[in-house]
């Protein structure tokens, strides 16, 4: 039987380093998907995923009883991800064009057992998602990331925030109602 979080984490503060690697195997995907979609930048979003687990290697967790690990690393994560936007306003960031296109280079890997016109509407509808995502205003985006990405719940996600359960529920609402007008002329062709 695996053991839970708490378990892991009593166990890497008595000197279990092996509990420390389950937990960063464990919530390393999570948390490095989470940042990869909040600043679009593959090796900005290794080195954040890398800061949380270096605070968590730390012992800056401290387990109160007031969050659950993965909404410390989920909230540690953010303010890495916002200090890094914040940063960027003030320099420029790098981004790789690929050399026969103006499109960003895409990271997601296509799945070959699609067929490739398949893989290809799938890879078109991704860009589309991405790139009205990041139209959303910083707070909407990171709500319905944590609900639609990380399927996270409205007060796990009100505690990542730092704000009311009605202010997430307003937030992931107009997220997806944003997100709806900017993707309807492709959910339309989609239905055609």
């Amino acid at each position: 039987m695996d053991k839970t979080d708490e378990e892991l984490i009593q166990g890497y503060r008595s000197g279990d380093k092996a509990a420390y690697e389950t937990l960063f195997h464990r919530h390393k995907g999570k948390i490095f998907n989470f940042a990869l979609r909040m600043i679009a930048n593959r090796a900005d979003a290794e080195d954040v995923t890398s800061e949380v687990f270096i605070q968590l290697f730390h012992k800056a967790y401290q387990d109160t009883g007031k969050a659950k690990l993965t909404t410390w690393l989920f909230t540690v994560a953010r303010n890495a991800c916002l200090s890094r936007l914040r940063a960027r306003k003030f320099v420029g960031s790098l981004w790789f064009k690929k050399s026969d296109t103006d499109e960003f280079e895409e990271w997601d890997i296509p799945d070959t057992s699609l067929p490739p016109e398949e893989v290809l509407r799938n890879k078109e509808m991704a860009k589309a998602v991405k790139r009205a995502l990041m139209t959303l205003p910083d707070e909407q985006k990171e709500a319905v990331i944590l609900r639609e990405y990380l399927k996270k719940d409205y007060a796990e996600i009100a505690e990542i925030l730092d704000c009311s359960l009605q202010k997430v529920k307003v937030l992931i609402f107009r997220g997806r109602e944003h997100l709806r007008i900017e993707l309807a002329a492709l959910i339309k062709e989609e239905t055609i």
